[in-house]
């Protein structure tokens, strides 16, 4: 049972303790209630507003339409040239990025996934994916839900050699477009929160605890006695036999190395004692880099898309094409993804490219253990020695001008917003101070086998060394794929929870 002390210091216990209600940590615990008997608390670092009916939840939460600036945790960092600082928003909300993001729901190809070191199948992880997908509800727009200025960026996209394809959600898809699937049921965002804790909320067993943050684990010898959590004025202790991370590619190595998780050498500098010489905490980082041209509308598509308005709203982005570049060795390595937002002046027009295949490395490390304190984020952009993710942008955004050229879409762009759009002859330094990002993070706590060669967990998602720690979100993901990645992060929390049965708990507990 759940028990509580004095307020003004609290402890609180249950058998398990899931650390962060975001995109993954909703999955395990809907998934674990649903599957074990065990009780259960959930930390986390945003509000929690309830289930989808009620009433409390921000407009811009909800709305699929656009993407909210609300709830960011304020990470910053590099970008791909020296002195240029991007933000790398997350929210901080139950449901975490599943909350807030683009609701395109890509599924990325089979062959990304083999090589993970998990027990699923080709055909399991179709089926799963499958799942996951109706949990989420994820639905296609159809051609007549697509805005003017999407229904041109897809025939330009046809005009340029990407053809039309039905295969976004079929892991054994190729090079095509077409309108995205996407988790936003009457204009909703179907966040993981609403799919997965909703059904849950009602079970006395489950306790969660809102704008709550994760300061460290309390370990002794190679178990997780406690977590020791803030709380406006208030210091919380969690007490659990199993706990489950699930702070993301940023906040999960965070908490590890605040906790003594990591490389031994950096955490004594620190003044931190380690517990596990893990040195691939925080390592591995890497994100899907971007380039995009921005034009104005031209008086055309301002006057279409006042006229669409007057029906309904006008979504961000609705269609995604794959394409190849020149120098890729994959069925596909970039992601087309138009589209539209709203300035002072009118009307944006935003073409860019995602290469999706990246191979920079960068790394997260902490500059204090306070748990305030922003950690060093450095996703190395665009600085793999070969030139390969460069070069995969560079052959994408000249797509990008074509698309830009074509028949169905000249007409309806106005003049270009910058010089890398302005200049087809734009220089590398250009194309760097332009570079941007896909906000798909991943690989802080990678899945493998050996610690020695940067591996954190092993392939049941339980950190190397650990009797009761395990970590379940996009930092487990080795090498990212080619995908929108919160669909892929549900998948993987299935995927991992469902071995969890009340009997493999009472082993790990007792082992």
């Amino acid at each position: 049972m759940i028990s509580a002390t004095a307020p003004s210091h609290q402890r609180v216990r249950a058998d398990i303790a899931v650390l962060g209600g975001g995109t993954a940590g909703a999955v395990v615990a809907g998934r674990l209630l649903e599957s074990t008997s065990r009780s259960m608390i959930v930390i986390e670092a945003g509000p929690d507003y309830g289930p989808a009916d009620s009433g409390r939840w921000p407009r811009e939460l909800l709305d699929s339409a656009t993407l909210p600036d609300t709830h960011d945790w304020g990470y910053r960092g590099p970008g791909a040239l020296p002195g240029k600082e991007l933000p790398f928003e997350r929210a901080r909300v139950i449901g975490g990025c599943s909350s807030h993001n683009g609701c395109s729901q890509t599924v990325g190809h089979a062959a990304d996934y083999r090589e993970w070191g998990l027990s699923w199948t080709d055909e399991s992880l179709t089926a799963l994916m499958k799942e996951s997908a109706a949990r989420l509800r994820v639905r296609s727009y159809s051609d007549d839900e697509l805005t003017p200025f999407q229904a041109a960026s897809m025939q330009a996209m046809i005009d340029c050699g990407v053809p039309r394809t039905d295969d976004l959600s079929d892991l054994f898809g190729g090079v095509g477009c077409g309108p995205a699937p996407v988790n936003n049921p009457g204009g909703v965002r179907w966040n993981t929160g609403f799919a997965y804790l909703d059904p849950v909320r009602g079970e006395r067993r489950l306790r969660i605890i809102d704008r709550a943050l994760v300061d460290r684990l309390e370990f002794r010898g190679s178990t997780v006695h406690s977590a020791h959590v803030s709380r406006a004025q208030e210091q919380l202790i969690v007490e659990a036999d199993w706990f489950v991370l699930c702070g993301g590619a940023y906040g999960s190595p965070e908490v590890l190395l605040r906790s003594g998780v990591g490389p031994a050498d950096e955490l004594r500098a620190l003044g931190v004692d380690p517990c596990l010489d893990l040195p691939g905490v925080g390592r591995n980082l890497h994100d899907h880099p971007t380039l995009e041209l921005r034009f104005a509308a031209s008086e055309e598509l301002a006057r279409r898309l006042a006229e669409y308005e007057r029906l309904r709203p006008v979504p961000d982005e609705q269609v995604i094409g794959k394409a190849h570049s020149s120098g890729g060795n994959s069925s596909y390595d970039l992601h087309l993804l138009p589209w539209t937002t709203r300035t002072a002046d009118g009307w944006a027009c935003v073409l860019p490219v995602a290469c999706l295949t990246p191979r920079s490395r960068g790394t997260l490390r902490l500059t204090s253990p306070d748990s305030r304190s922003k950690p060093v984020i450095d996703h190395a952009y665009l600085t793999d020695p070969a030139g390969a993710d460069l070069a995969a942008l560079r052959g994408g955004i000249e797509l990008c001008r074509g698309m830009a050229a074509s028949p169905a879409l000249a007409p309806l762009l106005g003049a270009p917003l910058d010089e890398l759009s302005a200049d087809p002859q734009a220089s590398e330094a250009v194309m760097r101070a332009s570079a941007a990002h896909y906000w798909h993070p991943v690989g802080t706590c990678a899945i493998g086998a050996d610690p020695a060669e940067g591996a954190v967990v092993d392939g049941t998602g339980r950190v190397h060394g650990s009797d009761n720690l395990w970590v379940i979100d996009a930092s487990i993901m080795p090498v990212i794929p080619r995908a929108t990645t919160n669909l892929p992060v549900v998948a993987l929390a299935e995927h991992l929870v469902r071995a969890l049965t009340d009997e493999q708990i009472c082993r790990t507990m007792s082992a």
